[in-house]
């Protein structure tokens, strides 16, 4: 039939116009529509399903329903006129109509505009609209040598509880309300999978499988098995997967209705005899079931199995992929990435945090108290876990190992909380502080008690102490009076500096300082004691005979 005459206006560009949804077919895309028609014509039946069940009330199978439509529509094949009204009869058999109107187009002359099917899991095909049957159904058979769209036709049947599987020699089988898949079918499956299959001892392996491997992914279906190294399915690509390739080889595309899958791998350290937590088991065969129905691709499986299990052990103390028994914690501790004292803060925190339960710390920085007697880390690193313990914890960490505690202690952890200092820097740092703190508290008297030349030299040994001899020496240059010019004199010559640092002090201050050299060496002396812990009484004395030698007048008895 003529199209629409077309309209020109002066000075305007010759226009074209084109019905919605369709196309002008390529040479190739026309050539294959015509072999496709042709065949389809030629033996219709081949490209209607085989019944592979026992049909038991014929009158309610509605698949025998649109087969018997459908052998009526095929024993009229060859009469156009026939099919034309068929095609356009919006009553009967749904099927039978889009058999109908692809029968009609087989007869056309014209098919040079053609329809254009698109969809994100059966591709993309043209066909030639006929009638008022729907698309899928006029692509199923128009594309019959499509192993997934040749399916399209009975979509229907199988939303309702038919089981349809296409085959690798172009046919379908319909195994009726349960799903029985073909022999020959799965294999149809794996040509198309994402990675090759070679079949080995009456196995299909993926590359790296082998039929003895006990590892990996084991799927079965029937009495096929199909196994999956774990390296191969780590290369596939991001959307792609072999339950993929293989579901939409069937109609509902419903695998894990009777794939079996094993996988049979366990944390490093878990006993070989020992049967897997329930509720770990559990989570596993949930992400199994996601792979099978689509929901996971092989890249994510294995990633994804993994951590099913480790998030959801219920006993025992297990890091990432590792496992130990509870009353191994310490081998687990040993096996953390990090500083002494990061770990002997971890393991005081464990120590209180599993007396009444377990404990799971995740890698976002949060934890969450549980009922069982279980640790789960899910970083390897001793920060990592430090940083979502310490809000919780830090006070016991400080007040146990550091001695601090109160308004200091609230103080600290408010500060580490909002910088997040590498936790082994800043317990290093406590560590000295504690060191700096209990050297101070050792000393018979506080900073600030003695203000006179008493005063001074004890702030010298206290800083030589804690900081080290080569932090007072600058302090010992920096006399603002005659006084405390002397005593940085006498301090150098304790420690041997004035032939390097004599140029700075004065002959007044030579003279003067020089007299207190014996006594200040000695008081110097006596503070080893109290930084080994020992008695004060030989400091105080000490400082009682300088105060003497030097006259001053600020020491105070304790």
């Amino acid at each position: 039939m003529a199209g629409p005459s077309k309209v020109e206006f002066p000075g305007q560009k010759k226009q074209r116009m084109r019905a919605r949804g369709t196309k002008r077919a390529s040479a190739g895309v026309l050539k294959r529509l015509e072999k496709n028609l042709a065949d389809l014509l030629e033996d219709p039946h081949s490209k209607i399903p085989i019944v592979a069940y026992t049909v038991k009330r014929a009158r309610k199978d509605p698949v025998q329903k649109s087969l018997k439509e459908c052998a009526k529509v095929i024993s009229k094949k060859n009469d156009r006129k026939w099919l034309g009204k068929r095609m356009v009869k919006r009553r009967g058999d749904a099927v039978a109509r889009g058999l109908a109107g692809s029968l009609h187009a087989a007869h056309d002359d014209e098919r040079s505009m053609v329809a254009v099917f698109e969809h994100p899991i059966f591709g993309t095909s043209s066909f030639v609209r006929r009638g008022v049957a729907k698309p899928t159904h006029l692509v199923s058979f128009q594309n019959h040598g499509h192993p997934r769209q040749r399916l399209l036709a009975w979509e229907e049947h199988a939303k309702k509880g038919w089981w349809f599987f296409s085959m690798e020699d172009g046919g379908i089988i319909c195994t009726g309300s349960e799903a029985n898949p073909p022999e020959g079918w799965l294999e149809g499956g794996l040509a198309e999978a994402p990675m090759k299959f070679t079949q080995k001892g009456g196995v299909h392996c993926s590359p790296s499988a082998t039929p003895e491997q006990m590892d990996g992914v084991h799927l079965k279906v029937g009495e096929t098995v199909v196994i999956l190294d774990e390296k191969d399915l780590a290369s596939v690509g991001e959307e792609e997967s072999v339950p993929r390739s293989v579901a939409f080889r069937m109609m509902p595309p419903r695998l894990v209705d009777f794939a079996d899958v094993e996988w049979n791998w366990r944390p490093e350290g878990w006993p070989e005899d020992k049967a897997l937590p329930a509720v770990a088991q559990e989570r596993v065969d949930e992400v199994i079931e996601a792979w099978l129905n689509l929901s996971v691709t092989d890249s994510q499986l294995t990633r994804a199995l993994r951590r099913a299990l480790c998030l959801n052990m219920n006993e025992g103390c297990i890091i990432g992929e590792r496992w130990w028994a509870m009353d191994d914690r310490a081998s687990m501790i040993e096996a953390i990435n990090g500083s002494p004292p990061e770990k002997a803060a971890l393991e005081l925190i464990f120590s209180e945090a599993l007396e009444e339960g377990g404990l799971h710390v995740r890698g976002d920085g949060t934890f969450e108290e549980l009922d069982d007697d279980v640790l789960r880390l899910e970083e390897t690193s001793c920060h990592a876990n430090l940083v979502a313990l310490w809000p919780q914890w830090g006070e016991l960490v400080l007040e146990e190992i550091y001695g601090i505690t109160g308004d200091d202690a609230e103080a600290i952890i408010e500060k580490q909380v909002k910088r997040k200092q590498g936790f082994g820097a800043f317990l290093k740092k406590m560590e000295a502080e504690r060191a700096e703190h209990l050297m101070l508290s050792r000393f018979p008297w506080n900073e600030g008690d003695m203000d006179g030349l008493c005063g001074r030299a004890d702030s010298l040994v206290r800083k030589a102490r804690i900081d080290g001899v080569g932090s007072t020496i600058t302090m010992a240059k920096k006399g603002k009076t005659p006084t405390d010019e002397a005593i940085g004199w006498a301090w150098i010559n304790v420690h041997e500096r004035s032939e390097s640092e004599g140029w700075h002090f004065g002959s007044d201050a030579r003279d003067k300082g020089g007299d207190w050299v014996p006594a200040l060496k000695a008081l110097y002396e006596a503070s080893a004691v109290l930084a080994e812990g020992g008695s004060s009484d030989d400091y105080i004395e000490a400082m009682r005979a300088f105060a003497a030698r030097s006259g001053a007048s600020d020491f105070i008895e304790v």
